[in-house]
């Protein structure tokens, strides 16, 4: 049987020295036949002169340079919309990957015809490619479409991350980035719409790993990006009753997951506030904002604490609040410290996963 051409697509902005080792990477990989788009918005470096090279030496290579800043929703869009092949990833320009996840991926999507997009567990790594991180996700390797949903509304965490994820162009159909919403959580709306009609996959091995450093749109405090999760994730549930108006049940759960999450989350903000250094253990299940070791200002604190209050609607939520603010008040922070440490375990145990 003929391999179907996959597209791996690459949205850039100024970061010509991470391009360079991320499109070696991509031209590597075992798998063929490939159609690599690298989508430049505007780069104001050494992206074009750096594509335009390569592309001379390289016949798989379609290098496009879009005059102005589009915007990083737009640029994806781009991508997909301009994506030949019959399987798609979008690949950033700093992230790095096993040379077989393609053909990984390939072979899974066509051993399961009924999913729509397949991910694989992942790494998070410093510039200097160094571990310090893992994201390994205990989920079967096949799920389907709204049991994924749910699960990602009532955890916060998708098992599928747009730069490491192989997605069925069929399955996709018109579902795109929104072009004005927030960029956090941009993509789980595009997952969802895929899941609507299709199987989500995942393979329990690290075949690629994400670079965070403080200029990954992902650096950002809880705080700040619970604004963007509620948008995302609430403009979704509406366009998907609109869609789907005899889901009116299942939405309301969502509903009520998105705003329960986020209680908690805050909450767990709140507690790093007051967190201790601890030796770094890059095989400890950490969440990014432990590995960013932040502090919030007077400012993002209280913004915190506000949030929480608007959030919360259970008795638990009520009595958790009021315990905090106590504790607080008191100067007692052994126990919100006790909370950073066992964050995994309290998931576990208010099934926040």
């Amino acid at each position: 049987m003929t391999n179907p051409l996959v597209s791996i697509c690459v949205p850039t902005r100024n970061r010509a020295s991470s391009l360079a080792a991320s499109l070696q990477n991509i031209r590597e990989q075992t798998y063929a036949p490939l159609h690599i788009l690298i989508s430049d918005n505007a780069s104001e470096d050494g992206t074009e002169a750096l594509c335009r090279e390569l592309a001379s030496q390289d016949s798989r290579i379609r290098y496009v340079r879009h005059p102005t800043d589009i915007g990083l929703h737009r640029n994806h869009n781009f991508c997909l919309d301009e994506a030949e092949g019959e399987f798609v990833c979008i690949c950033h320009d700093h992230d790095v990957r096993d040379t077989r996840i393609v053909s990984r991926y390939v072979a899974f999507l066509g051993q399961h015809p009924d999913v729509g997009v397949v991910c694989s567990d992942w790494v998070l790594i410093d510039d200097t490619g160094s571990t310090i991180g893992i994201r390994d996700h205990a989920v079967p390797p096949v799920t389907a479409g709204l049991d994924y949903i749910t699960r990602t509304m009532r955890s916060g965490r998708s098992s599928v991350a747009i730069p490491g994820a192989m997605i069925r162009r069929s399955a996709l159909g018109s579902a795109r980035f929104i072009d004005d919403a927030p960029i956090g959580f941009g993509d789980f709306p595009v997952w969802f719409r895929l899941a609507e009609r299709a199987a989500i996959g995942h393979i329990r091995e690290r075949l690629w790993s994400w670079r965070q450093n403080q200029e990954s749109h992902s650096a950002r405090t809880i705080e700040g990006i619970a604004g963007d999760y509620q948008y995302n994730l609430e403009r979704y549930c509406s366009e998907h009753l609109e869609r789907w108006p005899d889901h009116t049940a299942i939405v309301a759960t969502w509903k009520t997951s998105i705003r329960r999450f986020l209680f908690w989350a805050l909450a767990y903000e709140v507690a790093l506030h007051f967190r201790r250094p601890l030796p770094r253990d890059a095989a400890a299940p950490r969440t990014l904002f432990e590995i960013m070791d932040y502090r919030l200002s007077p400012e993002q604190f209280a913004h915190a604490l506000a949030q929480m209050k608007r959030l919360r609607t259970a008795p638990s939520e009520y009595a958790a609040f009021g315990a905090m603010q106590l504790l607080i008040g008191l100067g007692l922070m052994w126990p919100l410290t006790w909370m950073t440490r066992h964050q995994s375990t309290l998931r576990r145990v208010m099934k926040l996963r």
